[in-house]
């Protein structure tokens, strides 16, 4: 079997007839610095084709010793024990009077009685050797050798080595052992368990036999290795799997030092877990949630926040940026303290640009100009791309897995754990090794209720707490809150008037592909219909837009409606879904998709709007009690739920569009409707069984209609 070779950075091999070491490897191109001194850059296939070049070579023997290990002495010297430096500091005023005839080497600088007659400067060498050989005890032979060590090393040669020994427990392994055990911690860290030592053994030894051939290099004993594994890694292989994972993520440098000092000038987002289990009353399911934050990093402040059902969508980025820019609205429980007006600004002057911060709370409102994030799929629709696009935003991703390309952020999230999510109801820590038996019994709290709290420790906790990694410039010992960094740095770089966009809601959806023919029925959208009264004039008209079709808008958080705009007085229409009837609730592009599929597992066409509606509305005409749905229907139904709520706050922000009135009913359905909130009950083996993908509850029929 040929043996195959690594060849990583700091490595050694033979070219040429000579010694060098591995600088860097870039691509298809390497870096060698030869022993003598002498780099090269050549070509990788170039190398291991040459028939000079041989890998593994030996590393040259180091000229300092094998004690020293190469080390700093100086270094060595001030880490000494007192009594070893002042020997050696002795020994050294014996040979700065032998060779000077003063101890302290200095001339101007005497002791009393010197220059002593035996050291005078005008006696030769071998009279003052044989003096001090005599007052110190040595050998003459001995005296010149430490002059000649003391003259090469300085005053290293003149400590006792047996008190300033100093060990290598490496020092006898072989360096392809010591490779070997950290490249398979390495491949060990994101995907195995956790296991003992014997199994860490057993599979460094494979990785040997397969790079060096069956029993080339052998490992050494148990004890042996255990202690180089205990030296040589971070974590042992039986430490918990997270520990390892984030030690081996962790990078050995950071991307750069981002810096800002202006608000907006670096905005960082990112998205994580929130630990607290969010429950929901109707239903008493309990589900995860995300919370997804914009940090400014000149000022440490929270300028945005959303919390949503696990699996943040690309539309929640894009509204957050819109929040960036949007003042916080006061709460009618919280204290005047907290309204935009303690922020210590010139805020008469500054309501004049923005009347909206007039009922605002104390959260700055920036324009950013660069954001910082990851390669979440999220952060990389078209849809946040458009937005940063339509507002001169620039762009700067993160590398992948790399954590400490945005540490503040980072922190960031470490602070909110500390002092909001392990105080709410709920709390399950961030891994199940350190999570309550309880923690689901404790939950109480909705996902709504949850924003609200954390809304109210955002504005009257972070905002306003010292923070460590804010000071002023000139005053390094006084730590200020974000608040203040804020004010401080609108009196230098002045206030920035942010956008305010009627339509800014609408123009953040996505649109339906390259755009959609007005037919006499409507448009089609994900094979569904809709129509308004308002389509009708465009059936027969041209449309203005390069290819021909109409840009079409959705909203994925909820299919009830589409938006169309209308050229003509500027204003936004929402047709509507031409089979939802007034008793279906909103429902998102996720309960949709899983309908579908469904409906072509029983054999149906998901392209048929009838069945699709049917199906929906067999779906929210159960009316039994909850306890009998199953945990993914509960969760479903509260991220519909939830999702369309938050749509319809969203929307608010805007102008409103024209809605589309439902379809008409009879006049009993209007009469006497019970509670809003009645659950469905399970489908008959005749049904079609859509319990996997609940949306929401509807009205029921009335009594009349019932008889």
């Amino acid at each position: 079997m040929t043996p195959r070779h690594r060849i990583c950075v700091e490595d050694w091999v033979e070219f040429e007839d000579e010694r060098h070491q591995v600088t860097a490897v870039d691509g298809n191109r390497i870096r060698l610095r030869a022993i003598t001194g002498h780099r090269i850059t050549i070509m990788l296939s170039e190398l291991l084709t040459d028939s000079s070049f041989r890998a593994g070579a030996v590393p040259p023997a180091r000229t300092g010793g094998d004690d020293d290990l190469g080390l700093d002495r100086g270094g060595i010297l001030a880490t000494l024990p007192a009594d070893v430096r002042d020997d050696a500091l002795e020994r050294e005023a014996h040979l700065l009077e032998l060779t000077t005839g003063y101890s302290s080497g200095d001339p101007l600088n005497p002791q009393p009685g010197e220059p002593r007659p035996e050291y005078h400067p005008d006696l030769s060498m071998t009279d003052r050797v044989r003096s001090k050989a005599a007052e110190i005890g040595l050998k003459e032979r001995r005296v010149r050798e430490l002059l000649d060590e003391w003259g090469s090393m300085g005053l290293w040669a003149l400590v006792d080595r047996r008190k300033a020994r100093i060990r290598n427990p490496l020092k006898n392994l072989d360096a392809r052992v010591i490779q070997a055990i950290r490249e398979q911690a390495r491949a060990e860290a994101l995907d195995s368990s956790s296991a003992v030592t014997t199994r860490f053994r057993r599979r460094t030894q494979n990785r040997l036999d397969t790079d060096y051939g069956t029993g080339e290099v052998p490992l050494p004993k148990d004890d042996t290795f255990r202690r180089a594994v205990r030296l040589l890694l971070d974590h042992s292989p039986s430490d918990p799997a997270y520990q390892r994972a984030a030690a081996t993520n962790q990078p050995d440098r950071p991307y750069g030092n981002v810096i800002a000092h202006r608000p907006g000038q670096v905005v960082m987002l990112d998205t994580t877990p929130l630990d607290v289990l969010a429950w929901d009353a109707p239903t008493g399911a309990m589900h995860r949630a995300e919370l997804t934050v914009a940090l400014d990093v000149a000022t440490r402040s929270i300028l945005a926040w959303r919390l949503t059902p696990a699996g943040t969508k690309a539309i929640d980025i894009g509204l957050l940026l819109a929040d960036v820019m949007t003042p916080e609205p006061m709460r009618p429980a919280w204290d005047d303290a907290l309204r935009y007006s303690m922020l210590r600004l010139p805020y008469e002057r500054i309501l004049t640009i923005d009347e909206r911060l007039a009922e605002a709370a104390a959260r700055p409102v920036v324009y950013p100009e660069t954001l910082l994030f990851d390669h979440g799929k999220p952060y990389k629709s078209d849809v946040v791309r458009r937005f940063c696009r339509a507002n001169k935003i620039d762009i700067q991703d993160a590398r992948k897995l790399k954590p400490t390309d945005k540490p503040q952020v980072e922190r960031l999230f470490g602070t909110i754990r500390e002092q909001f999510s392990m105080h709410v109801a709920g709390y399950t820590s961030f891994n199940t090794a350190h999570r309550g038996r309880t923690a689901e019994e404790q939950a109480r709290w909705s996902i709504d209720e949850i924003a609200e709290f954390f809304a109210e420790y955002v504005v009257a906790v972070y905002q306003r707490q010292s923070h460590r990694g804010l000071h002023l410039y000139g005053f390094p010992d006084l730590t200020v809150s974000p608040n203040e960094a804020y004010a401080m740095a609108l009196g230098a770089a002045g206030y920035v008037d942010c956008p305010r966009d009627p339509n800014l809601y609408y123009e953040l959806l996505p649109v339906a592909g390259p755009g959609r023919v007005i037919h006499p029925y409507g448009v089609e959208l994900n094979h569904l219909v809709y129509n308004a009264d308002i389509l009708y004039q465009f059936r027969k008209a041209k449309s203005p837009y390069p290819n021909g079709l109409w840009p079409i808008r959705y909203d994925p958080r909820n299919l009830l409606h589409a938006y169309f705009h209308n050229p003509r007085d500027n204003r936004w229409y929402t047709p509507r879904w031409t089979h939802a009837l007034s008793d279906l609730q909103p429902f998102t592009d996720l309960t949709l998709r899983e309908a579908k599929r469904l409906l072509i597992d029983r054999g149906k066409n998901p392209a048929d709007q009838a069945q699709v509606a049917e199906a929906l509305r067999q779906l929210q005409n159960r009316t039994d009690a909850p306890e009998t749905w199953s945990k993914t229907a509960r969760r479903r139904w509260q991220r519909d739920d939830h999702r369309a709520r938050a749509q319809e706050s969203d929307a608010q922000r805007s102008t409103p569009a024209v809605p589309t009135p439902p379809p008409t009913q009879a006049p009993a359905a209007k009469q006497n409707r019970p509670p809003a909130r009645l659950h469905p009950v399970p489908a008959s083996d005749d049904d079609l069984d859509l319990d996997s993908i609940q949306a929401a509850p509807v009205w029921t029929l009335n009594t009349a209609q019932e008889s």
